[in-house]
């Protein structure tokens, strides 16, 4: 049987601070369906492509920046080892540091304070204490991906870049680090030519969100990480 929120909050409020780090940095258990990748794509082997598909508040942002913590930092299950070089491609640039970066929802706000990566924006890259950085690139502007290499990217709002093709295939270029070179997209359901493409790839796994989660994804999670974060300001239930 599945408990309410209030219930759950309830269960939160008698852990100890250690539990609750512990609960509250862990995606697998705030995480919908469509916000956790499957383990193998349709022909049985482990994916390349992550596509998301999801509308206004499908959570698409947090599970971006999630995934890029996990592999930034080398968690288990997401990552079997701390990924060196990682690109972010937006829409624009300002997409990618007011909401990939910055957002609510986005890399610098599901870090944990002793984890979190360092913004320098004048350089548009972020930096973990383990080494691990990640660079910032506007779909916009298709020829600074060429060049760089990764091993692994994130790609947000993928259907709505303007020089979508061009932009994406530079990046699949750069795509060449590391044993197992990966990455996930997340963008909004536009019959686009690439997401087409993209959806009949046989190392691509897709997921969709289901319109009717969207409600509970966003009242959920927030209110289970509040009560989990704030609990040594309001004190155990009933205290």
């Amino acid at each position: 049987m599945s408990l309410s929120p209030t219930q759950r909050l309830h269960i939160l409020a008698r852990l100890n601070s250690d539990e609750l780090d512990a609960i509250a940095s862990d995606w697998k258990l705030f995480a919908h369906p469509h916000q956790w990748p499957p383990e193998l794509a349709a022909n049985g082997r482990p994916w390349t492509t992550w596509l998301m598909i999801g509308g206004r508040g499908a959570g698409k942002t947090r599970a971006g920046a999630e995934w890029i913590r996990a592999q930034a930092l080398g968690l288990s299950p997401l990552a079997a080892a701390p990924a060196g070089r990682i690109a972010l491609v937006g829409e624009t640039e300002h997409d990618v540091r007011e909401v990939m970066i910055e957002g609510v929802s986005g890399l610098l706000a599901v870090h944990r304070r002793d984890e979190r990566p360092v913004w320098l924006p004048s350089r548009k890259r972020l930096e973990w204490n383990n080494g691990a950085v990640a660079y910032a690139f506007s779909a916009e502007d298709p020829e600074s991906l060429r060049g760089p290499q990764f091993s692994c990217a994130w790609s947000d709002e993928l259907a709505k870049w303007r020089y979508a093709d061009a932009a994406f295939d530079m990046l699949q270029f750069g795509l060449r680090l590391g044993a197992q070179p990966r990455q996930l997209i997340t963008t909004t359901p536009r019959p686009t030519v690439l997401i087409k493409r993209l959806l009949q790839d046989e190392t691509c796994v897709t997921t969709r969100a289901d319109p009717r989660q969207r409600a509970a994804s966003r009242a959920d999670i927030s209110e289970e990480r509040d009560g989990a974060l704030c609990r040594n300001s309001f004190g155990t239930a009933g205290a």
